[in-house]
């Protein structure tokens, strides 16, 4: 993914993801940027600046963890200690 630009399916892919499973009344803490509500955060990753950047960068490594099964495997090996 270029750092500077999200495209915008990989935009479209997050705020779905965040609109489906964030509850409206839960806030997201993200450094030193505060306290953001779930409508601020899909408005970040609509626009493309650093935090929306910063959350694209954080779903996408999800994704990814589970896609490769990488996810699955750290939670049986949490399950066996």
């Amino acid at each position: 993914m270029n750092k500077d630009k999200i495209p915008e399916k990989i935009k479209e892919l997050v705020i779905t993801k965040i609109e489906s499973n964030m509850p409206s009344n839960l806030k997201l803490s993200i450094g030193s940027y505060g306290d953001l509500t779930k409508e601020e955060i899909i408005s970040h990753v609509k626009k493309g600046d650093e935090i929306g950047k910063q959350i694209v960068r954080v779903h996408m490594s999800f994704l990814k963890a589970v896609a490769s099964g990488e996810l699955a495997k750290k939670m049986i090996s949490v399950e066996n200690e």
